[in-house]
């Protein structure tokens, strides 16, 4: 845990409030982003070190300008490690767009941990500037599913309400494939049972399609609740592969349709970032990024000019 007397300012150093992420100008309702997933699932497979320079200097050469961090063992969501990510992020003009945190929420008795727990990772985007956190579903390791996404709720209006209310902070959950919030069923569920003041959606478009619905239907139904999200593209699923990452394609190589989802933000005003989760680079991290850069700045950026 965070040490509660530490300063930001002394935990971070000043430089990580002090920068304007490039091509703010030229897109002023939407910023982009990447998560770091595409390099941790190639160095996993490579069985090499990854550290954030690598990261950071492919996101702002492949023309993004942020970063989604995310609870995992490579790159750990430590002081430490923010720390690092704080220092480098001016270097490449880059800001963090959100923070996806996993973790049971579905266990009542892990509430009064987690209730503290989301404080660091509150504090961790307060300190750069960001103004969304990402819920991660735990795993689908339940005999009651029903009780399990109530328990789940509980907890998410707690750390929801305690993010806008205290560090003006919105969350939002991330459904995700073999996970306890997947399908349209699940994630209806949830909804329901959170405060729309405090908790909103941040949906995955590939992971809409895998786990049975339809992006453009969900994001219409959700559209103001929706806070923060991951474009995502696949060529298409079914339960009999192993794994979805030789599915999952740069954006516009694949079945989802952004252009309508795109249509559906611009139709509530939506403001704020969109963060490309790319689990599997058919080429380099970088060159799939210029792929979708490409693609946004032909198809997407004149939706929202």
């Amino acid at each position: 845990m965070v040490n509660q007397h530490l300063s930001r300012r002394n935990l971070f150093g000043a430089a990580a409030l002090s920068f304007t992420p490039a091509g703010a100008a030229a897109e002023k309702n939407i910023r982009w982003a990447l998560g770091i997933v595409t390099w941790v699932v190639i160095a996993g497979r490579d069985k090499r070190s990854l550290g954030w320079p690598e990261i950071l200097a492919d996101i702002a050469a492949g023309g993004f300008q942020g970063v989604e961090p995310f609870t995992q063992k490579t790159l750990p969501i430590t002081d430490a490690s923010m720390a690092d990510l704080a220092r480098l992020l001016p270097k490449h003009n880059l800001r963090v767009s959100s923070i996806y945190w996993a973790d049971n929420f579905h266990v009542a008795a892990e509430h009064p941990r987690i209730e503290k727990e989301c404080h660091r990772f509150l504090r961790y985007l307060k300190t750069f500037g960001a103004d969304r956190l990402t819920i991660g579903p735990p795993g689908p390791t339940t005999d009651d599913e029903k009780r399990a996404i109530s328990n789940m709720a509980k907890v998410m209006n707690y750390v929801g309400k305690t993010a806008i209310e205290q560090y003006g902070i919105k969350t939002g959950v991330h459904n995700h494939v073999d996970g306890l919030i997947e399908n349209p069923r699940q994630i209806d569920q949830l909804m329901e049972e959170t405060d729309p003041r405090f908790f909103g959606l941040s949906p995955d478009t590939a992971q809409i399609w895998m786990g049975g619905g339809d992006p453009v239907r969900m994001f219409e139904k959700y559209k103001n609740r929706i806070v923060y999200m991951h474009y995502k593209d696949i060529r298409g699923y079914h339960r009999g592969l192993p794994g979805y990452l030789d599915n999952v394609i740069e954006l516009g190589r694949g079945v989802i349709d952004f252009p309508a989802l795109h249509r559906v933000l611009k139709s509530v005003g939506y403001k704020g970032w969109i963060t490309i989760d790319l689990d599997n680079a058919r080429v380099s991290p970088l060159e799939s990024a210029k792929i979708q850069r490409d693609y946004i700045d032909r198809v997407l950026a004149p939706i929202y000019a």
